[in-house]
């Protein structure tokens, strides 16, 4: 009997290992395409920053775009479609987060002035960034808004990201509320 369940699990077993190794060759491996197939939709997202005419501004705006590109905002600030990012709404927000204390929606960080950053000042904006303290006075969920990494950055460094943000193409995109689920949370419904 021994004998023949050792060659059953070895008839099985060698089944398994065929099947997989046929999966594999059936497979499109990532090699078919260059690597910038996967890198150029992320590089290209940026807007153009042409349009500013004051070199020095256009300079500036060129540092914070570095920023807020290598601080990876577009992880977050850019909703998901059907097929991954929608680069057409750059840095609309509206990206779902779950933490301990609720439910929260990215941020829209264009200059939109109903939906984005167009209705902070550079001061709340810059306060949020460097102490995760919301316009109201309240502290953000930094498990929601990872404000501890930019809470490094210099006074230049988050003017220029300012500047950078106030000058991409404004994009209407209304954000959901957070579905807090802890009433004592630091974070307020409609902010």
């Amino acid at each position: 009997m021994n004998k023949v369940l050792k060659w059953v699990l070895i008839s099985v077993g060698s089944l398994v290992l065929i099947a997989f190794l046929g999966f594999l060759w059936f497979i499109p491996p990532f090699t078919l395409l260059e690597p910038e197939a996967f890198s150029d939709p992320a590089q290209n997202a940026p807007p153009s920053l042409d349009h500013i005419e004051d070199p020095a501004q256009r300079l500036l705006a060129e540092r914070g775009k570095y920023l807020v590109n290598s601080g990876y905002c577009i992880g977050c600030h850019v909703p998901l479609g059907d097929e991954g990012p929608n680069y057409d709404l750059y840095l609309a927000g509206g990206m779902e987060f779950s933490t301990r204390s609720g439910t929260y929606y990215s941020a829209n960080l264009t200059p939109d002035p109903e939906t984005g950053l167009g209705r902070y000042t550079d001061e709340e904006i810059k306060r949020a960034l460097q102490n995760g303290v919301r316009s109201d006075g309240r502290l953000m969920d930094p498990g929601a808004m990872p404000w501890t990494l930019t809470s490094s950055w210099t006074e230049e460094d988050l003017h220029a990201a300012i500047v950078y943000l106030r000058n991409i193409k404004p994009v209407y995109h209304k954000i959901p509320d957070p579905l807090l689920v802890n009433t004592l949370d630091t974070m307020v419904p409609g902010d």
